[in-house]
C-alpha cells in the first residue's frame, strides 16, 4: 500500500500521510478485551507471534481487519490511534525534533507493516505506520472505527506538533465555555479532530488522550449498544446523546480502555464532542 502526500496525483485507494490507518488496544487482559469487543461487535481474532514486534491479536469482522489488541506495558488499558507515513523511522526523527519521545520502538508487524508509537509534545500517545503491501484496515462500517479526537490540555501546542509532521489545515469551532474544538483537513477531506480540555474538570490525574469512536449497527441503535455492553461489563461515562456525527455514548470496557460507539445515521444539526460531557477521570 502506498502512502503519499497530500496534493500528489494518486488513485482513490493510495493512502494519505497522516491518515488514520489503524488502532490497537493495549490492554491489561488481553483474554477478556477480546471476549467482550467479540460479543459487542462480532470480531473474529487470528494470533500473530513475531521475534521483533511479540505477540499481537488482529481483530476481523466480517473477513476484513479492524484493529488489533495486545498486552498492555503499564497498568492501564488504552486505545491507540495509528497515522499514515511513508517511512516510520524518518517520520520518528521529525516527530522526535518536534518534541515528540519514542514509547515503543519501531517494529516490522507481518501484514500490517512498520509501527512506533510515541509521545507527543501534547503529552498523548499516538502511532506511526507504514503499511504493508497487504495492508486492509476496514472503517465507517458498524463495530469499526468512525471517527477520532484527539482530547488534549495543550491544544495549541497539539495543532502544531500535527500540522508541522503531516500538514494538516484546521478549521476551529466552538462555543463561550465549552471546550474549543478543531478539525484536521487533509487535501480538503476531514481527517481527525482536536479538543481542548474544559479546565474545570482537570485534575492533576487527568491523561490527555484519544478517543476512538467505533460504529454502532443502525438497527440496534446506540441505546441498544451501550444496554448490551452494560451486560458484558462495560461502564458508561456519557450517557447517549445527539450529535452533527450521530448518537454518541462514551463507554469504558471491562478492562478499563475509554471508547466512543456512534450510530452515524442519526446525526443532527447539534454540533458537540462527547470530551465536553466526559469528566476525564474516574
Amino acid at each position: 500500500m502506498a502512502v503519499v502526500q497530500p496534493g500528489e496525483a494518486a488513485p482513490r485507494w493510495e493512502l494519505l500521510a497522516g491518515m488514520p490507518c489503524w488502532i490497537e488496544l493495549a490492554t491489561t487482559d488481553v483474554e477478556q478485551a477480546c471476549e467482550f469487543y467479540a460479543e459487542l461487535f462480532g470480531w473474529e481474532y487470528q494470533t500473530h507471534q513475531d521475534d521483533e514486534a511479540g505477540e499481537h491479536i488482529v481483530a476481523s469482522r466480517d473477513g476484513f481487519p479492524v484493529a488489533s489488541i495486545r498486552h498492555a506495558a503499564g497498568d492501564h488499558s488504552v486505545w491507540r490511534l495509528f497515522l499514515a507515513t511513508q517511512d516510520v523511522d524518518s517520520a520518528i526523527g521529525q516527530a522526535v525534533e518536534d518534541g515528540a519521545q519514542i514509547t515503543v520502538p519501531s517494529a516490522d508487524v507481518p501484514g500490517l507493516g512498520r509501527k512506533a508509537v510515541l509521545v507527543g509534545p501534547s503529552d498523548a500517545e499516538f502511532g506511526l505506520l507504514s503499511p504493508a503491501e497487504s495492508w486492509q484496515f476496514d472503517v465507517g462500517l458498524p463495530g469499526t472505527l468512525m471517527w477520532a479526537e484527539l482530547v488534549t490540555i495543550k491544544a495549541q501546542t497539539a495543532d502544531n506538533f500535527f500540522q508541522g509532521i503531516f500538514g494538516y489545515t484546521a478549521e476551529q469551532f466552538g462555543a463561550e465555555n465549552r471546550s474549543n474544538y478543531a478539525v484536521w483537513y487533509l487535501a480538503g477531506e476531514s481527517v481527525l479532530a482536536r479538543v481542548s480540555m474544559i479546565r474545570d474538570y482537570i485534575t492533576p490525574g487527568t491523561r490527555p488522550h484519544w478517543l476512538l469512536y467505533l460504529g454502532a449497527d443502525a438497527d440496534e441503535g446506540i441505546d441498544g449498544l451501550v444496554h448490551r455492553a452494560i451486560g458484558l461489563g462495560a461502564r458508561v461515562r456519557v450517557d447517549p446523546y445527539g450529535s452533527s456525527i450521530g448518537r454518541v455514548a462514551v463507554l469504558r470496557d471491562p478492562t478499563g480502555a475509554r471508547f466512543a460507539v456512534v450510530d452515524d445515521t442519526q446525526a443532527t444539526d447539534w454540533f458537540d464532542s462527547a470530551a465536553n460531557f466526559d469528566p476525564y477521570d474516574d
